[in-house]
């Protein structure tokens, strides 16, 4: 395993979340683990930025050190902590959806968007093949 690998679950074990989950998000969001990966801008003319793929409509790209493999992996796994945190996140499935697309259509009772639900079953897809089969869409209590 490489060492941007390595440091996610490690830093997502710091923070208290899956190691494998926040993996196999930094995969999806930027399968090549390129620390100064950038987007194409966003339908809203956001662009993300990162491990993880922050979003500089989130945070103050000028502020942090988004290129550090550590810092974007932090807020990458803070992130994903916070939506775990959420009474409307049930499952791992719901979390990824939001990470990908907000989850202000959790909270005002929308159907996802098709494109975040592909995603989302990646996420589950690849967290699965990471940690041996050994994962499900958990409910957010059993962490």
């Amino acid at each position: 395993m490489n060492a941007i690998a390595s440091l996610i679950l490690t830093i997502a074990l710091e923070v208290g979340i899956q190691p494998y989950f926040a993996l196999a998000i930094a995969l999806e969001e930027n399968w090549t683990l390129n620390e100064n990966a950038i987007s194409k801008p966003n339908k809203n003319g956001s662009r993300d930025y990162g491990l993880f793929q922050l979003n500089d409509s989130v945070y103050d790209m000028e502020k942090i050190n988004w290129r550090d493999p550590a810092t974007n992996i932090r807020l990458g796994c803070e992130h994903i902590k916070y939506l775990l945190g959420r009474p409307e996140m049930t499952t791992y499935f719901d979390v990824a959806v939001s990470y990908n697309a907000g989850c202000s259509w959790l909270v005002n009772g929308h159907d996802p968007p098709a494109k975040s639900v592909e995603y989302a079953c990646k996420v589950i897809q690849r967290w699965n093949e990471l940690s041996g089969g050994n994962a499900m869409t958990l409910i957010r209590r059993d962490l």
